[in-house]
């Protein structure tokens, strides 16, 4: 008896050295911490943050190429995207109308609404919101913050490295803020056209005079906007410059169209950290050629 304890002892052992040598098993793709993106401007404060964080994947969504989503429906390629993901980050003010639905019953998936909070331009007591509130700069950065705290929260180990690019991306957000600033005093008391409500929040932060045109409106509305029909240029965003109701209202008026960013799309290579900086600039430059 004692024989077959030491035999069954000695096995047992055997085996247990055998695993110590056996070689450590590689790190589980369920092991990360992964992140989806909504569509592109949440994309990119998202990929400040997380660089250099170990252990963090991250994909956007949506096509860069198909701009807002506010009618976009889930395709069954967004769902293999976001399921298995643990935190989905969404622009929110009604941006994604799918938030809240689909997205919500996916698993373990956590979602954030960056814009949950931020207050409505065209007025707290209407139903209808203008929910492209990033480009007010400082509605971008209240954004970084909230991604921020809750990335540190989901994924703490990381915490080090949030921190210090949060730190440095508000940085360039608030040297970009008074930039716009300083270069919107010199555009004086002149007003830009836009074709879309898009650059609603971003005049309005500089103090820039301007008259929005519904995307959505015929010719007949066009001239029934007050002093709409008197600028000699018409500020598009990118998605919209090559529309019908854009060339058909310059043909008839004369004005000459003119591409804003309003970061709706870009160009997902990793190398896009300064996009949201960068069409800022462009949309100084444009607005400075206009009002000049």
């Amino acid at each position: 008896m004692k024989k077959l304890i030491c035999l069954l002892l000695s096995f047992c052992l055997s085996l247990s050295l055998c695993a110590c040598t056996e070689k450590a098993p590689q790190k589980k793709d369920e092991e990360e911490f992964r992140i989806v993106t909504s569509f592109y401007p949440v994309y990119v404060t998202t990929l400040n943050l997380v660089e250099g964080a170990e252990g963090v994947s991250m994909v956007n969504l949506i096509d860069p190429d198909i701009g807002c989503l506010h009618n976009y429906q889930l395709t069954p390629d967004d769902i293999k995207k976001m399921t298995g993901a643990d935190l989905f980050i969404a622009s929110g003010m009604g941006m994604e109308s799918f938030v809240g639905k689909t997205s919500m019953g996916i698993p373990r998936l956590e979602t954030l609404e960056c814009g949950e909070d931020v207050p409505n331009i065209i007025g707290d007591e209407d139903e209808i919101q203008n929910s492209h509130y990033w480009m007010d700069i400082e509605n971008t950065i209240n954004q970084c913050e909230k991604i921020k705290r809750t990335l540190i929260r989901l994924d703490p180990i990381n915490s080090a490295v949030y921190e210090k690019n949060a730190a440095e991306y508000t940085e360039k957000l608030n040297l970009l803020l008074a930039e716009a600033k300083a270069r919107a005093e010199g555009f004086g008391d002149g007003s830009v056209t836009v074709y879309h409500d898009s650059l609603e929040y971003f005049t309005k932060e500089l103090g820039i005079g301007y008259v929005t045109i519904p995307s959505d409106a015929d010719l007949d509305e066009y001239f029934a906007v007050p002093g709409a029909a008197q600028f000699s240029h018409l500020l598009v965003q990118k998605s919209l410059f090559d529309s019908d109701a854009v060339r058909e209202i310059c043909k008839v008026t004369g004005c000459t169209p003119v591409s804003i960013d309003t970061l709706t799309s870009g160009a997902e290579d990793g190398n896009d950290k300064d996009a949201y900086i960068n069409a800022v600039r462009h949309n100084l430059d444009v607005i400075e050629q206009v009002l000049g």
